[in-house]
């Protein structure tokens, strides 16, 4: 099985149910083709950097998943291209799965996989 993080710009006119209804539309997409969601990051309207499908604000969420097969993580980005209230979608494959902390006095370096600081004296190339 391979690990995927889904992010999706949804409309920021659309309520809090129907965000909900959005989200809840493609975590049963994913655990209809045996997929696990691990997580769903709500992030909250959000300022676009520029206008999409002329929108200036969207929620952003990222879904944490994990697929058996490329064509249904492929299914799973069709489907949010279809969606009308998706303004955008990307799906990024994983090599293991990193989920947000919710504490962030418990986040490492280790856990973003970032190696450890290495102290680099004057002239040496980094």
């Amino acid at each position: 099985m391979a690990f995927y993080e889904c992010v999706l710009l949804i409309k920021s006119q659309l309520t809090e149910e129907e965000v909900s209804s959005v989200l809840e539309r493609f975590q049963g997409l994913v655990t209809s083709k045996e997929g696990v969601v691990h997580h769903i990051q709500k992030m909250g309207k959000r300022r676009l950097s520029y206008e999409l499908k002329k929108e200036r604000r969207a929620d952003y969420a990222i879904f944490y998943v994990e697929m058996k097969s490329t064509t249904d993580i492929a299914e799973f980005d069709r489907q949010a291209r279809l969606d009308e209230r998706v303004i955008k979608s990307m799906v990024v494959r994983r090599e293991k799965l990193l989920l947000p902390s919710t504490d962030p006095s418990t986040s490492s370096s280790e856990e973003r996989g970032e190696s450890s600081t290495k102290t680099v004296s004057e002239g040496e190339a980094v």
